[in-house]
């Protein structure tokens, strides 16, 4: 991958897509006092008034075309804020012109697509990253040195609650999260199953059981539209470092007070008041205690889910400038996809999935 070797030379991104993600990614960008040497250099979007209000709000320019902004010379770096269905051919495109990307997750749409737009990354010798980057988050990282410190001894199992609650009661155009490259599994599934990984290292095997609890939907102008993927269910991994984890989803869920993480180890256990929160609750039991031995952090709720959107691109500009790969690199997006993927089919199938041994 590039490093840059004038450390006064602004790092420029501009973002393709200018959907309703794209302003919590800018909105946190612009309240960074310290932009670390970052710049905002315009947008592009496939309805060009959509693509006009939003550099009128954030700045830059728009550019009339993806092909107007991959060849322009002074961006360096394109976040990919599409939609799930066409992230692998912007990415593709983008890495083409030899452009650095963070891409929204899912990285793609298949283990195909994704080993390929890695490949082509490489080819480049630019840098492919990939959302979520909740595990940069201080609370993620916090859990990851206890794990490191033997805290709470050898982990042995994890579970995280991922009931996120019917899309379509607030978002302007739901249909996207319940067809294909959508529905719980890959639109927040990506979140536990990213941080477990880097906490527990690769998945061996999954098993799932899903299905399509609320199969029409209704959005908020009161068109009515179909489910085709799973809306709710259980996901169970075995990580080949013996941790066993239990993720629970649902687009399908009213109010809960189920939420968060939990690890459970051979002398203590670690809970995190949400998944996502940089600076939620974090709280940890010593071996056998009957209460919470340290509590600290914020308890909620968390605007913007307690995520700092911009991070994921300042993340990208460090690794770039120091010639490394990313925390949420292209790796880590390729393997939470493999595991999510996986799960899918296992819910299909009935069965237990293997995959295959990470090199």
């Amino acid at each position: 991958m590039n490093k840059t070797n004038e450390t006064s030379k602004k790092f420029r991104f501009a973002v393709a897509g200018t959907g309703d993600i794209a302003d919590f990614y800018l909105d946190f960008f612009n309240r960074r006092r310290d932009k670390q040497g970052v710049e905002f250099a315009g947008a592009w979007n496939r309805t060009a008034a959509k693509g006009v209000r939003f550099v009128e709000k954030y700045g830059g320019r728009f550019y009339e075309s993806l092909d107007e902004l991959t060849s322009e010379k002074e961006i360096d770096a394109i976040v990919n804020l599409t939609s799930p269905k066409a992230h692998e051919q912007i990415t593709a495109a983008c890495l083409e012109a030899g452009k650095h990307v963070l891409s929204e997750k899912p990285l793609a749409l298949s283990v195909k697509k994704a080993r390929e737009l890695i490949s082509l990354a490489g080819a480049k010798n630019v840098t492919l990253a990939c959302a979520p980057f909740i595990l940069l988050g201080q609370n993620q990282q916090k859990v990851k040195r206890l794990l490191a410190e033997d805290r709470i001894g050898n982990p042995v199992s994890v579970a995280a609650e991922m009931f996120h609650g019917r899309v379509e009661a607030w978002h302007a155009n739901p249909e996207q999260f319940y067809t294909e490259g959508g529905g719980p599994v890959l639109d927040v599934g990506p979140y536990p199953v990213s941080l477990m990984i880097d906490w527990f290292g690769p998945v061996k095997e999954v098993q799932g059981m899903f299905d399509i609890a609320l199969p029409k939907r209704e959005d908020l102008s009161g068109m009515q539209f179909k489910v085709t993927v799973f809306d709710q269910g259980v996901a169970l991994l075995r990580f080949a470092s013996g941790v066993i984890g239990r993720i629970a989803f649902s687009y399908a869920n009213s109010k809960t007070r189920y939420q968060g993480l939990e690890i459970q180890g051979t002398d203590g256990s670690i809970s995190l008041s949400s998944v996502t929160a940089a600076r939620g609750e974090l709280r940890i039991s010593n071996k056998d205690s009957a209460a919470w031995n340290h509590i600290e952090g914020d308890p909620g709720p968390y605007p913007a889910s307690g995520v700092d959107w911009s991070e994921g691109i300042f993340e990208l500009a460090r690794s770039v400038g120091q010639g490394r790969e990313p925390a949420n690199s292209a790796q880590l997006a390729f393997h939470t996809l493999e595991v999510l993927l996986a799960v899918n089919e296992a819910a299909k199938t009935g069965g237990t999935l293997k995959l295959q041994q990470r090199r």
